[in-house]
């Protein structure tokens, strides 16, 4: 993915489950940005896999209540659902441990491959823990993450197109698509 592709053609977790089927490849594919997960015994997908999903908005407007331009945080879970397993005693039966399941080495690799993404709005991203639950269904290992970045209102909203709408004039350029605040620095958006 092209690092420099709009905010507005590739939103960001949609753009996050894509790397994480790179990155994990022993998911097949299987990565997915969802809204909500309700799984039964009979309707479990084929393990594993790796679901995105936002859990929360929050913001810090400026003191002046300026809502054209401030700062947002979204939390969001990376959920890696994996085959269940229990240890075995020597007769063949199952013992109530759950098998242990290498957190460290998922967690290593998510966390180096995410510290190199460049993700479509820029938005800077911190670790923020771990959880793991297993249940008959799958074994989770649910990592969450926080996304920061500056929220600022698009040029023309589509209320003002309509009463601009047939008016001829020079509008300034779209911000660039560019994360780097260096490259920025000499472009003239009204050229």
């Amino acid at each position: 993915m092209d690092a420099r592709v709009s905010p507005a053609k590739q939103k960001f977790l949609p753009a996050l489950a894509e790397q994480l089927a790179q990155w994990f490849p022993e998911t097949n594919g299987r990565a997915l940005a969802v809204s909500e997960v309700s799984i039964t015994k009979d309707n479990v997908p084929t393990l594993p896999l790796v679901m995105v999903a936002f859990i929360r908005s929050t913001a810090d407007p400026n003191e002046q209540g300026n809502l054209d331009n401030f700062e947002i945080t979204d939390t969001f879970i990376v959920d890696f659902w994996l085959e269940p397993a229990r240890y075995k005693k020597a007769n063949g039966t199952e013992t109530p441990f759950w098998s242990y399941y290498d957190y460290e080495q998922i967690r290593d690799t998510l966390l180096w491959k995410m510290g190199r993404w460049e993700p479509p709005g820029c938005e800077m991203i911190s670790y923020r823990g771990m959880t793991i639950e297993a249940e008959p269904l799958a074994v989770t290992l649910t990592f969450t993450f926080m996304a920061y970045f500056r929220w600022v209102a698009p040029r023309v909203m589509d209320e003002d197109v309509q009463i601009i709408k047939g008016i001829q004039f020079n509008m300034c350029a779209p911000l660039s698509d560019c994360c780097d605040p260096d490259c920025l620095e000499d472009e003239d958006p009204c050229q």
